[in-house]
């Protein structure tokens, strides 16, 4: 995969993000190819137009290609798109990925590799949402067990598409059974 990043690094233009700057609107036509080379990108979707929640469908975290999809389908975005921290990302234009990347057969091979990561992603988001809100809770913090010191509970909430109160309620009943503590705001997993 590394090769081919290395690719599109040389034959991309890159540009730098600050923490929550917008990539991209949803329904903004797709011109170019994203790999994000550092940082995280937040995909997100806002509930209504009257209401100002969103719902976070993915984090995406460098190195990893965004919006792949809308980008060879000739879409528009599906979501939205903002720099959770500073980023740096390499914009590669349709015409000039076209000319140097589709004709190389081990190019095509890693990209379909990429795509076939993002579908075990999307499969892993439609179970979890099959889940009560315990069990989502319980197998995030396994998961993200090594970096829960740095996530605010209000991240996590983000991360789970549910209401902080939710998170919380949910924290107290794991905390009577013994499962997780807090301390300023931090979950520990017992």
């Amino acid at each position: 995969m590394q090769a081919l990043f290395d690719t599109l690094s040389r034959i991309g233009r890159k540009s730098h993000h600050n923490t929550n700057e917008i990539l991209f609107f949803e329904g903004e036509c797709v011109s170019s190819l994203l790999l994000l080379t550092q940082g995280k990108v937040r995909l997100y979707k806002s509930k209504t137009d009257i209401d100002d929640s969103e719902c976070t469908l993915h984090i995406i975290t460098a190195p990893s290609l965004i919006a792949e999809m809308p980008f060879f389908m000739r879409l528009n975005y599906p979501s939205n798109a903002q720099c959770m921290q500073p980023c740096e990302i390499i914009s590669i234009h349709f015409d000039t990925f076209y000319t140097h990347i589709l004709q190389d057969t081990q190019m095509c091979s890693l990209f379909i590799t990429s795509l076939c990561h993002k579908i075990h992603i999307l499969e892993s988001h439609i179970n979890a949402h099959n889940q009560n809100l315990q069990t989502r809770l319980l197998n995030y913090l396994k998961a993200h067990k090594d970096s829960l010191r740095t996530q605010s509970q209000k991240q996590i909430a983000q991360s789970l598409n549910v209401s902080p109160e939710s998170l919380s309620r949910t924290l107290k009943i794991l905390k009577n059974k013994g499962i997780v503590t807090t301390h300023k705001g931090k979950i520990t997993l017992l």
